[in-house]
């Protein structure tokens, strides 16, 4: 059952429960049943996630699946099931090699001729103004739902970027206070038991909303030496407050 009086998710009254939850719910059964993995100095996580349908509140959740078969290392695939209907699906891999994390300016595009008052491409000498976004973060406090045993939680890292998408959602994207974000898919390349003392910062280079649908890419990267750890990919669907009620009232 979801625990609707568990304040790091329903931190406000809500009518549906939180893809977090979700996210939440297939961290726990990794680290109950591969807690070597989970908790492994120096591995990695690869998790994708799609979010199928809105999951309610009242009915139960269900996780089902288990290990497969995988050349690169463990791998489990899990579907969690609400009235007998997958509300989300979830792959898992441990170990691996991590993808490459652009945190510089490598293949910069050049900028727009006519913004440089340039005709011809070859005389374009700079390359497009990138806009880049960082937010550092934060550690939860102990005791903490997310929190670890001085690690960074993958837990933790998914909600700091979820967090981050919703901020940009209005800052960047302009989308009113009231707005409802609801998530489609999560892509995550984390590693695991990243000591706390290593200060992260998420950082996402702009790119345009399409018209309700949103990508947001984000490298996970040290505040002090600009290494990139990680990567995270929140994929949603933005609704006005008054779009939310009409689909909400017509369900």
């Amino acid at each position: 059952m979801v625990d609707e009086k568990d304040l790091c998710f329903f931190d406000h009254p809500l009518d549906h429960v939180p893809g977090m939850v979700l996210v939440a719910g297939v961290l726990d059964v990794l680290g109950a049943q591969a807690p070597e993995w989970v908790d492994a100095d120096g591995g990695r996580l690869r998790l994708s996630m799609s979010f199928d349908r809105m999951c309610e509140l009242g009915p139960p959740v269900w996780l089902s699946g288990g290990p497969i078969a995988a050349d690169d290392g463990p791998a489990w695939e899990l579907v969690a099931l609400q009235d007998g209907e997958a509300v989300s699906r979830a792959s898992v891999r441990f170990g691996g090699t991590p993808a490459p994390v652009r945190t510089g300016p490598e293949g910069a595009v050049p900028a727009d001729p006519a913004l440089v008052h340039r005709h011809r491409p070859e005389n374009v000498l700079l390359g497009g103004a990138v806009r880049v976004e960082r937010a550092a973060v934060l550690v939860p406090p102990p005791g903490h739902r997310l929190a670890g045993a001085g690690v960074h939680t993958l837990g933790a890292l998914v909600e700091s970027a979820r967090q981050m998408a919703t901020m940009l959602g209005h800052t960047a994207h302009g989308r009113d206070l009231d707005a409802q974000m609801l998530w489609l898919s999560l892509e995550a390349d984390l590693p695991t038991g990243l000591p706390v003392e290593v200060p992260l910062e998420l950082w996402w280079e702009f790119a345009p909303a399409r018209g309700a649908r949103a990508v947001y890419r984000f490298a996970v990267v040290d505040a002090e030496s600009g290494e990139g750890y990680g990567r995270l990919q929140i994929g949603v669907h933005t609704l006005s407050r008054a779009g939310y009620l009409k689909r909400r009232s017509a369900k």
